[in-house]
């Protein structure tokens, strides 16, 4: 295994998405293994512990589904030849070609990266990280970027290690180029304030906390045009990115919409709570307002629904 080959992997991986749904099963797990190696973890871990892991960082991190499928990307891993069960021969596959998550827990079944990647890993701790960040580019936007690796245990402050990570993520994403305009083109429609909560603050002339969120994500064909975008200030865009926000398109103006999931007794989460139903401030020229498209991508695949209920 080489790392041209390695990195080659991890850009073919399939993700299913039934219906259109994301389905992040498998970029998740790579990344938890990713930080199982750059703690020095044995190569193999056991599915019932990943599983709860896995469970934890869909909820979190997935799209809002019913149920969670920690065993999908533990057994069709191996068809993308970057995962190992030892074995695996002997476990049963259900009608949808899937092993069964009640079945490897009580077999005590282990899994893990192959043998000739592991190694690769091992001796390569740049190659980690860059892989990591390759999956991170590729399957979320950047606000999550950073509570992801802390979920995964891979370290977070790596901007300076290389100088040709941008040229590696273009290269690993299957989309059009990041257009470099976005950022100015949304604070400008948007004059520069945040849409929820009006934040302005500059320091001197520049105004700093507020940026460019886009609706549906760049990572997901989220186009770089201001109907796709939103000035947003950190917080809010976060909770945008979380789900903890949503958008309503119901009416001619936008609304916006807080998760019934959000919850607590300080001011600032009542200032959060408070937002449900908010109009949210829309851009100088009205043609360019979030578009329902775009909208509705972010209520199928983001919001933590329900929303609460008017009133809070």
């Amino acid at each position: 295994m080489t790392r041209d080959r390695f990195l080659q992997l991890l850009r073919n991986i399939k993700t299913a998405r039934r219906h259109g749904t994301r389905a992040p099963h498998k970029p998740l797990l790579l990344l938890l293994a990713l930080g199982r190696v750059a703690k020095r973890n044995e190569r193999l871990v056991r599915y019932a512990d990943v599983a709860n892991d896995m469970v934890k960082l869909l909820q979190e991190f997935g799209p809002p589904r019913q149920a969670d499928h920690p065993e999908f990307p533990f057994g069709r891993l191996r068809n993308d030849n970057l995962w190992e069960i030892p074995g695996d021969s002997v476990l049963k596959v259900t009608a949808s070609g899937d092993l069964s998550s009640r079945e490897m827990k009580e077999l005590d079944v282990h899994g893990g990266f192959p043998k000739e990647v592991h190694r690769l890993l091992e001796a390569d701790t740049d190659l980690v990280l860059h892989a990591a960040q390759g999956l991170l580019a590729m399957h979320f936007p950047p606000s999550l970027h950073d509570d992801i690796r802390r979920a995964v245990g891979l370290p977070r402050d790596w901007s300076t290690l290389w100088p040709d990570l941008g040229a590696w993520n273009e290269r690993t994403v299957v989309r059009e180029s990041r257009d470099s305009t976005f950022r100015d083109k949304v604070l400008k429609a948007y004059q520069h304030r945040c849409a929820i909560c009006d934040h302005d603050i500059r320091l001197g002339d520049r105004v700093f906390g507020l940026e460019a969120a886009h609706i549906q994500w760049h990572s997901h064909k989220g186009p770089d045009q201001v109907s796709n975008g939103l000035a947003l200030c950190v917080l809010h865009h976060k909770a945008l990115d979380r789900g903890a926000l949503g958008l309503d398109r119901s009416t001619r103006n936008t609304h916006v919409l807080v998760s019934d999931h959000v919850s607590g007794d300080s001011p600032s989460a009542n200032l959060l709570i408070d937002l449900h139903g908010k109009p949210l401030r829309g851009p100088v020229t009205p043609d360019k307002a979030p578009s329902q498209v775009f909208v509705k991508w972010h209520r199928r695949q983001v919001f933590r629904a329900p929303a609460m209920r008017d009133g809070g």
